[in-house]
């Protein structure tokens, strides 16, 4: 089964007005691989993208270094599988995995229960070209450009040790059309590895009383790229 989160229309355009600086696109000056350097195998994956390789709970991709397994235990995105690499959005980040709620199905043991009518929801991984460093100085960037496409920025820091990975995680609310209620949350950490940047995201209803924050943290940790840095 493939899996294919869409970015929704409410956040395609705040995102892409920050993109050029902070993942580069062919209309944003990209000349090839990271400030015009060679492309690293994984900048040209994302060119042509190839499918991955699954076994038992484990999906890898050798030509990006990355190998992704399975939890065990998953509340709210309990259906992990390849996604379709077809870009996305404005900005054309490609997914890589996703794992993807029922929707309307409650939890078994009864944690993150969620009413017949909840939203399909998922948190899924993508991948981008890198157009700048992702750093602390990089922070106050995206702080002013997140507020000026309109999001609320519930938080946002840079983080050298976030489940092995060094980048900036954040929280961002999506507000009504009268700017002071939020109808939209999406967490989303980015950090670079070379000349790419890979991006673990996910957006849900704001007040979501499903366990998604438990499967977030179960599910990042999982997620293994050569940039991480593991303890041996």
């Amino acid at each position: 089964m493939t899996l294919c989160r869409t970015l929704t229309s409410s956040t395609l355009l705040a995102l892409s007005l920050v993109v050029c600086a902070g993942v580069s696109l062919p209309g944003c000056g990209d000349k090839g691989g990271y400030r015009g350097g060679k492309k690293t195998k994984m900048r040209a994956w994302l060119d042509s993208p190839s499918g991955g390789e699954k076994s038992g709970s484990f999906i890898k991709f050798p030509q990006l270094d990355l190998s992704f397994e399975i939890p065990d235990t998953l509340y709210v995105f309990k259906n992990c599988d390849e996604s379709s690499h077809s870009p996305e959005g404005d900005e054309k980040w490609v997914p890589i995995v996703s794992c993807a709620s029922a929707g309307a199905a409650a939890d078994p043991d009864g944690v993150g229960e969620a009413p017949a009518d909840s939203d399909a929801i998922a948190l899924t991984f993508y991948l981008a070209p890198k157009g700048r460093p992702i750093d602390e100085r990089a922070v106050a960037y995206y702080n002013n450009a997140y507020k000026e496409s309109g999001l609320k920025v519930e938080e946002l820091a840079f983080n050298d040790d976030y489940f092995y990975k060094t980048g900036i995680y954040a929280k961002l609310q999506v507000m009504d059309e009268s700017g002071t209620n939020a109808i939209r949350e999406i967490q989303q950490f980015m950090w670079p590895v070379q000349d790419v940047v890979f991006i673990a995201r996910m957006e849900y209803p704001y007040g979501d009383s499903r366990a998604i924050q438990q499967d977030w943290k179960a599910i990042m940790p999982y997620f293994k790229t050569a940039g991480d840095d593991i303890p041996k």
